[in-house]
């Protein structure tokens, strides 16, 4: 076979092999898009539905807090007054009850309707009522009922009540409070959780108090609310409806205190309606591209008898991605200098927010109600937010105008500084900081002592409140190398953040309400690279934390890599 044949038959071959391999990871990269989009789709939702019921406990509690506190002062007016007590001028003047209430009642030791607010109401015998009989037993707390028909109001409610006590705590009856369910239905009803999604108030037995669609009074499936109510009472399911099959994604959160727990539901189909319309896209996009490609190939002769061409505009082009590098140069140093001068010239109008907030907060005590000291509080707490913000913001930037470690630095210096910056936290929170043996590394102190000090910060404010917090720091050699750990104990960190948590303003939600900029890991990386290493954190939730960084050991190592990044620059 002549050799130019040969040569035409290897590249074909050539050529073909390539355009398969395209085609391959052209294919396999839509693909794992697609299920990275769909994954995240799915957590969003997930995230979505945990908000949702988050916010609607809240709700529940405040709402059925407030009505409590109404019933704890009837229940007081009573048993210091019996004869005195009216229950409709008490009622008039309670204005938490006129949107949830439609009837105040009072039910006498032997279980007779004695008072109501429905107008014209007759005496009723309600002994058999599940709401009557908790209370003969004597007990001081507030029961919460599943739906019930009234006899006295004809209207389906769910009654919140009391006992009530006569002289030497004999049983004197008891005091109904009938909560209007479709309040709840309304309020979830007005929530688009799409629609084949629901919103449920469900009680320990199993019956729905509140639903944001019409299944008011019925149960839930065997064994779904028992699974509600065991463990720690939140979390996140996949359930299949036992009526509709339909698959739904659902967070829940109990009120134990309540026996309640809500419930929020929405339709994976629903949710993934959209992912279908990105799916068609990117099909619609790999079915083009792979065309193209064809056609490509069989232009390919032509391309390589043009390669002169194409070298001389490659070197065009390499003249101007020089161009544009530079350009981008400049650009990242305006940038950093303008980050520079808006942290430092905040710094004054910032500190002055928070000086006179505060002083209009001291001055403000007595002269303004507690919703405006709330507000006063807002401003107080927000500005000196901002001006932490700021003050990292400041530091991040400043990181690069750090000193160069010319010298090595014994690691216990620093780190007992940081541990000595932070004691009243330490004291406070009842941490226990055990520091081993540290060598000395490459590194200048100032940067090293902050370093330490945002690790050790991180691992108290988020600590458990399960237990006792533990700071652990310790180090080993390894290559030339320290590597340096700050392991705790806390609440640990779920692995969906894992990848961010060093990224600048990422940031979690942290215990008993230290608010946090999202910066001070950020720090650690920027200067832990400067210096020469790299930082990483391995995690397990509900278990705690390890925090490690690698620092060199010599000097040169330092210098050396500081050389390539100019040449490479």
């Amino acid at each position: 076979m002549p050799r130019a044949m040969l040569t035409r038959l290897n590249a074909g071959s050539a050529v073909a092999a390539f355009g398969v391999l395209v085609l391959a990871v052209l294919w396999l990269g839509l693909a794992l898009d697609l299920g990275r989009e769909r994954a995240r789709v799915l957590a969003q939702a997930e995230a979505d539905t945990a908000n949702l019921a988050r916010a609607f406990q809240e709700h529940i509690q405040r709402t059925v807090a407030g009505l409590d506190q109404t019933l704890l002062y009837m229940k007081a007016a009573y048993e210091e007054a019996p004869k005195n007590f009216n229950l409709g001028n008490m009622v008039a003047r309670s204005s938490i009850l006129r949107n949830v209430s439609f009837q105040m009642a009072r039910i006498d030791a032997n279980g007779m309707l004695a008072d109501s607010t429905v107008a014209g109401f007759t005496p009723v015998d309600l002994s058999d009522r599940e709401h009557f009989q908790v209370h003969k037993t004597p007990n001081d707390r507030l029961f919460v009922s599943k739906p019930v028909l009234g006899r006295a109001s004809g209207k389906w409610s769910i009654q919140l009540t009391r006992r009530l006590e006569g002289p030497g705590k004999t049983f004197a009856g008891v005091l109904v409070l009938s909560f209007d369910p479709q309040y709840l239905s309304d309020f979830y009803g007005s929530i688009n959780v799409g629609a084949r999604g629901a919103i449920l108030l469900v009680g320990r037995d199993g019956v729905i108090r509140a639903a944001s669609e019409g299944v008011l009074g019925g149960e839930l499936p065997p064994g779904m609310a028992s699974n509600l109510f065991s463990g720690s009472g939140v979390g996140s399911q996949r359930v299949v409806g036992p009526q509709d099959g339909e698959l739904r994604i659902a967070s829940y959160r109990t009120l134990d205190d309540l026996s309640l727990a809500v419930w929020v539901g929405r339709s994976q189909a629903e949710v993934l309606a959209p992912h279908a319309d990105t799916v068609r896209a990117y099909l619609l996009v790999g079915v083009v591209v792979t065309a193209v490609l064809g056609l490509a190939l069989l232009m390919l002769y032509k391309v390589v008898r043009r390669q002169e061409a194409i070298t001389r505009d490659l070197s065009l082009k390499k003249a101007e991605l020089l161009a544009s590098r530079e350009r981008l140069r400049r650009y990242v140093a305006d940038l950093e200098r303008i980050a520079e001068v808006a942290a430092h010239d905040l710094q004054e109008p910032l500190r002055r927010v928070v000086a006179y907030a505060q002083l209009l907060s001291a001055h403000a005590q007595n002269a303004l109600d507690a919703e405006s000291r709330d507000y006063v509080a807002h401003v107080v707490s927000g500005a000196q937010r901002m001006r932490k913000l700021v003050q990292d913001l400041e530091a991040f930037v400043a990181v690069d105008h750090l000193p160069s470690a010319e010298a090595l630095v014994q690691a216990s210096g620093p780190v007992n500084t940081a541990a000595a910056s932070l004691l009243d936290e330490v004291r406070r929170s009842g941490a226990t900081v055990l520091i081993d043996t540290l060598p000395a590394v490459a590194a200048d102190e100032r940067s090293l002592t902050e370093i330490f000090t945002q690790l050790m910060d991180n691992a108290l404010r988020y600590r458990s409140p399960q237990r006792k917090p533990l700071i652990h720091v310790s180090a080993r050699r390894e290559e030339g190398f320290a590597i340096f750990s700050v392991r705790d104990n806390g609440v640990g960190i779920e692995e969906r953040h894992l990848p961010r948590v060093f990224e600048i303003f990422h940031r979690l939600s942290p215990v008993e309400g230290r608010t946090a900029t999202g910066i001070g890991l950020a720090i650690v990386r920027r200067m832990v690279e400067r210096l020469g290493g790299r930082v990483w954190v391995e995690s397990t939730l509900d278990r705690g934390s390890v925090f490690s960084f690698s620092l060199p050991l010599t000097v040169s190592v330092v210098a050396d890599q500081q050389e390539q990044e100019a040449q490479a620059a």
